[in-house]
């Protein structure tokens, strides 16, 4: 977290907008409520957040066991009156990493891939002379302990040895892209509609935002609330201008047409992962309802057994300890109150803060979404206000 963010956070708790809506409102007679116990804020109480945080919307999913409560409030785009529905698409950033991961995952219990192979046997790596990425394995990617970082000065290069500590790399979930497309022979859109979006339902996702969505998406906001430029849209024109010129759906472009859309359209930006459409590290396009049917699969998964509860088991499994109440699993990070613990995940995109938390043991989870870059100030006083607790997350990330 940076000193900006420490500043402009101190001065919303400043203007009293802790007393009025953190975890503990008041009730009559100026008595607070039981620790522990729930009392989600108010619609006006959300109203109020947003405008003093200059963030347009939130939306938000709530699962309990067999059970999911949406709330949209705000507006898809500030100054228009479109309001934002559980059906509205949001950019969902980073927490596109979850959802690739389960599909990762499967591909493992297929037989099509082990955790613990070298990448160097999969991949030619980024940089051959690279001694350290010798060990970097797709474990290391999903648990962010491969030490990749790019740099614009050198090629893609190990940062520290393999699984000793941990470091985020959309880099490495990139990575794991380009493994999954060997060794299927298929995109990312195509496999995550295959193995994730069409089993569960999720009707407005996609790894690419496509044209028929556009009607339905937020815009993203800045600081001061301003609409921002889309992220990445001439590329994104020359993505789909390619891919129908040879009749093919929205779901098929590969790595090699996002590189050369980039080369095309936007000849100054370097071809790394951050500036790719159809990118699993964070260019999902996905609406809270349907990542509510994602989370709900998640939690519901081991009561169900199977295969999915397979999955999970892998996903919620610690590899590298990140503090003493936070670790990393394969695929999402993990967060321990007490004895319960939470897979979780942030999302961070222009314009874009999103995060969700789910409990496998007791079959609950909560994503928020929103449209503006201060919208972790919104997102964190929401869920405390919903769950009756904070997160050691939001200290963390």
């Amino acid at each position: 977290m940076n000193d900006d963010r420490l500043s402009r956070r101190g001065a919303l708790l400043r203007l009293g907008v802790a007393a009025a809506v953190l975890a503990v409102p008041r009730a009559a007679h100026g008595a607070t409520r039981a620790r522990g116990a729930t009392e989600p804020m108010s619609d006006t109480e959300i109203e109020r957040v947003l405008r003093l945080a200059s963030v347009p919307a939130v939306s938000m999913a709530v699962i309990d066991r067999d059970k999911t409560t949406f709330r949209a409030i705000g507006m898809r785009r500030a100054g228009e009156a479109d309001k934002v529905t559980p059906g509205t698409v949001f950019s969902a950033a980073s927490l596109s990493k979850p959802m690739f991961a389960y599909a990762f995952h499967g591909l493992v219990l297929d037989g099509k891939l082990s955790l613990d192979q070298p990448l160097r046997e999969l991949l030619p790596l980024p940089n051959p002379d690279d001694a350290q990425a010798a060990g970097i394995t797709t474990r290391h990617l999903l648990s962010h302990s491969g030490g990749w970082r790019s740099n614009l000065t050198q090629p893609l290069t190990a940062d520290f040895a393999p699984g000793s500590r941990w470091s985020y790399s959309g880099e490495g979930f990139f990575f794991l892209q380009r493994i999954a497309e060997k060794v299927t022979g298929k995109s990312v859109g195509t496999l995550m509609h295959e193995r994730v979006f069409d089993p569960l339902g999720m009707t407005r996702s996609s790894f690419m935002l496509t044209e028929a969505q556009e009607q339905y998406a937020a815009s993203g906001h800045g600081n001061r609330g301003d609409p921002a430029q889309p992220f990445g849209r001439p590329t994104l024109l020359e993505l789909r201008r390619m891919i129908a010129s040879r009749s093919l759906g929205a779901d098929a472009p590969m790595v090699a047409d996002a590189e050369q859309a980039v080369r095309t359209a936007e000849p100054t930006l370097p071809v790394l992962p951050n500036f790719l459409p159809a990118n699993v590290a964070g260019g999902m396009y996905t609406t809270t309802e349907d990542f509510a049917k994602f989370l709900a699969h998640l939690v519901n998964a081991r009561a169900a057994g199977g295969r999915p509860a397979a999955i999970v088991q892998q996903m919620w499994s610690p590899q590298v300890r990140c503090n003493e109440s936070v670790q990393w699993g394969l695929g999402v990070g993990l967060e321990d109150i007490g004895t319960q613990r939470h897979a979780w995940q942030w999302g961070d995109n222009p314009g874009f803060k999103h995060v969700f938390f789910a409990d496998a043991q007791n079959g609950r989870a909560i994503a928020v979404f929103t449209n503006g870059d201060r919208g972790a100030r919104v997102y964190e006083r929401v869920i405390r206000a919903q769950q009756g607790q904070d997160h050691p997350a939001f200290l963390w990330s």
